[in-house]
């Protein structure tokens, strides 16, 4: 055969062998193989581009935890006046009985293997019981540790199921983090979760509302004492000794080894101030409890004048 034509093209020759064709061999049909397989391992690194996994999701997620800012006591009762300038009620607690001499510790982050016992060990022996917001995935790899908690009459929290600023997605995954870590504790205990916290305290009116939607009440903190910050054993400790007022929520860490240092001598502060110590639910409630007293009190006032 031959192409080309005008003076823009040289004249070239194709030579056409004409060969019977041959059945397929045997190195024909590993070939064939060996691309098929090659092709099939490809096929879902492309997809995943366009459909992330679990595990891409939980990477996702992580990054943007690392970006995460732990909010201040002052900038959370901030936040909490201006919401209550707009009119806006919340399910939210961030203290309780401000005429009680009540006290409730809550631990963030956990379990973890080490940390965790330890922490129950020093709870057990100063007769104090907690709240533990707990991590979803946390859970699920120390479900024991997570029964011991309940078992030493501890109350168990939600604290999401991958531990991400929830300002930081949309509505729907806010939804997600909260049911998966839910679902995780509910396998362990068979028990539902009432109480939530955003992890950092990272909280917006979208973040809330989801939250409400899924009858779970949002519970943020009076006091901060920085420990996730590790900041040293002099300082969580000075922090802590200068802590206590009735009904104060203090947020702490569980997996932070100089709280466990300063923790003994805190309780004990607390206790000779005439301190006790509640969970959550006891603290909501006796103000529940209270503020309906005052209500029915105010109305049977009206109503004798």
């Amino acid at each position: 055969l031959s192409c080309g034509t005008g003076t823009k093209f040289q004249r070239r020759s194709v030579v056409v062998i004409d060969r019977p064709l041959r059945a397929p061999t045997m190195l024909h049909r590993t070939r064939f193989i060996l691309l098929s397989g090659l092709v099939l391992c490809l096929a879902p690194v492309a997809l995943s581009r366009q459909h992330p996994s679990l595990a891409q999701r939980e990477e996702g997620f992580e990054k943007r935890a690392e970006k995460e800012i732990y909010r201040s006591p002052g900038e959370l009762k901030a936040q909490d006046e201006a919401e209550l300038r707009q009119g806006m009620k919340y399910l939210k607690l961030i203290k309780g009985d401000p005429t009680s001499k009540e006290i409730a510790l809550t631990f963030d982050d956990g379990p973890h293997q080490h940390w965790t016992k330890q922490l129950l060990n020093l709870l057990r022996a100063n007769h104090v019981r907690a709240t533990f917001f707990v991590v979803g995935k946390m859970a699920e790899r120390y479900p024991n540790l997570i029964r011991q908690e309940l078992a030493d009459g501890h109350q168990l929290a939600n604290h999401t199921y991958h531990h991400v600023n929830l300002t930081n997605i949309p509505a729907n995954e806010v939804a997600s983090e909260y049911r998966m870590c839910d679902e995780a504790l509910h396998r362990i205990t068979g028990r539902h979760m009432s109480y939530c916290r955003p992890p950092g305290g990272q909280y917006d009116h979208d973040v809330i509302q989801t939250t409400e939607k899924l009858g779970l009440r949002t519970v943020l903190w009076k006091e901060g004492q920085g420990d996730y910050a590790k900041p040293g054993d002099g300082v969580i400790q000075k922090r802590l000794m200068h802590c206590g007022h009735n009904g104060s929520i203090i947020l702490l860490h569980d997996g932070i080894q100089q709280t466990l240092d300063v923790l003994p001598g805190m309780i004990k502060a607390l206790r000779q101030k005439g301190y006790r110590f509640v969970t959550i639910d006891q603290m909501h409630h006796e103000l529940a409890t209270k503020l309906a007293q005052m209500s029915r009190s105010s109305e049977s006032g009206r109503r004798a004048r």
